[in-house]
């Protein structure tokens, strides 16, 4: 019998592994709403949670963030967010990418089977009744963005919506008055229906995998990335024909002077390279901020063969450099980027002016919304199965 169990537990794990690649690689487990984008692959973990306990949990939560942080490389479905926050640290990206996945789906195993100890119809009738209160709550602050935005955006808080959210007690007493809807609307519901211990058990740990997912990657975001670094702010890419730069394209609004003689450039006058004598690019004056600058060469053409940057001979396909002033010489044919580095805080960046609570709640509100109901329905839907075809085991005497 031990044997059986094992091939099923790795039998399941692959399957869900599969999902999680395909969800991850493709466009099918995404949805992107604003920075942020709506995971489907919150799913595989409350089901690998629910049918293989903490332990699977564990492994399948470790496995989504492997995928995740592969994405910030552009693996599968690019992460605009993962790119950013690469650029900064890839330790501290690994870290915020896997580890809050890993714990989701350790604890969510944790919950079912805590739940799946408790025979009181009440209680879990009880426990169903506060993550619908929580649900509703989300609900109703993310109508509240949909109706208060400003003209410039949907996730930039309104003068209105933010009087509200900082008007301390009537916020308090609205958002309590909402749970207490949610609470008893899900109370009556589940004692009607007369609903199983395992649809509830499910329903919740399913909630819980969605909702963990959003505390712990935000809360890592923060803790993580809240401090001042060097962060990609932006990358300028130019072709070299016959010795001279021909063109010059920006991923941003800089503005950017080729010389005459196609020898030199001038970028957001804070930058200035040239192919030749440094002499002959126009006349500025480099700004004094903390910059850092790499120079990358692209393709097959393009590489370091003799060349000379201030003097130093290069070698590779990169070089960091910290001057504001450099001269190339030996440079081949071909296309090269030119990525710069700025001192700046991330979070700060995001906020935008805004506080920790409201840059949380309208950079993930209506996100964490659509991951907690999308979750909690396919998760009741899929252990309900698995209970029936007995990959689940949970005692289902309740007593009132």
């Amino acid at each position: 019998m031990k044997a059986n169990s094992k091939i099923r537990s790795m039998v399941l794990l692959g399957l869900l592994t599969a999902v999680v690649a395909l969800f991850s690689l493709t466009p099918i487990g995404s949805i992107p709403i604003g920075p942020l984008s709506i995971t489907l692959n919150i799913i595989p973990i409350a089901i690998a949670a629910i049918a293989l306990g903490p332990v699977g949990g564990l492994i399948m939560g470790t496995v989504f963030g492997l995928f995740s942080f592969m994405q910030c490389f552009g693996i599968g479905v690019l992460s605009g967010m993962g790119a950013a926050t690469l650029e900064i640290s890839p330790l501290l990206t690994f870290v915020q990418r896997v580890i809050p996945r890993a714990l989701d789906g350790l604890l969510v195993g944790l919950i079912f089977s805590s739940l799946s100890k408790i025979n009181s119809k009440k209680a879990l009738s009880i426990i169903s009744g506060i993550v619908s209160g929580i649900v509703l709550i989300g609900l109703f602050l993310s109508v509240m963005l949909l109706i208060c935005h400003d003209e410039n955006g949907k996730y930039k808080m309104s003068e209105g919506m933010y009087n509200f959210m900082t008007s301390g007690l009537p916020v308090a007493l609205t958002l309590t008055g909402v749970f207490a809807v949610g609470f008893a609307v899900m109370f009556w519901f589940v004692r009607k229906k007369d609903l199983s211990k395992v649809q509830q058990s499910c329903g919740i740990a399913g909630f819980s995998a969605a909702i963990l997912n959003t505390i712990f990657f935000m809360g890592a975001l923060v803790l993580l990335f809240n401090h001042t670094s060097f962060g990609l702010d932006s990358k300028y890419t130019f072709r070299v024909n016959n010795g001279i730069v021909t063109e010059v394209s920006e991923d941003k609004a800089h503005p950017v002077e080729i010389s005459t003689d196609g020898k030199g450039v001038v970028i957001d006058n804070a930058l200035i390279f040239s192919l030749d004598d440094p002499a002959s690019v126009s006349s500025a004056v480099p700004t004094a901020d903390k910059v850092k600058y790499k120079f990358i060469a692209n393709g097959k053409n393009a590489k370091f063969s003799e060349v000379f940057c201030n003097g130093e001979k290069l070698s590779g396909k990169k070089y960091s450099f910290s001057t504001p002033k450099v001269n190339f010489k030996g440079i081949s044919d071909g296309k090269y980027t030119i990525k710069v580095y700025k001192e700046f805080n991330y979070i700060d960046k995001l906020r935008s002016g805004k506080s920790i609570l409201l840059f949380i709640i309208t950079a993930v509100g209506i996100n964490a919304l659509f991951e907690m109901v999308i979750s909690t329905i396919f998760t009741t839907l899929i252990g309900t199965a698995l209970f029936k075809a007995k990959l689940i085991k949970t005692p289902e005497n309740l007593k009132d």
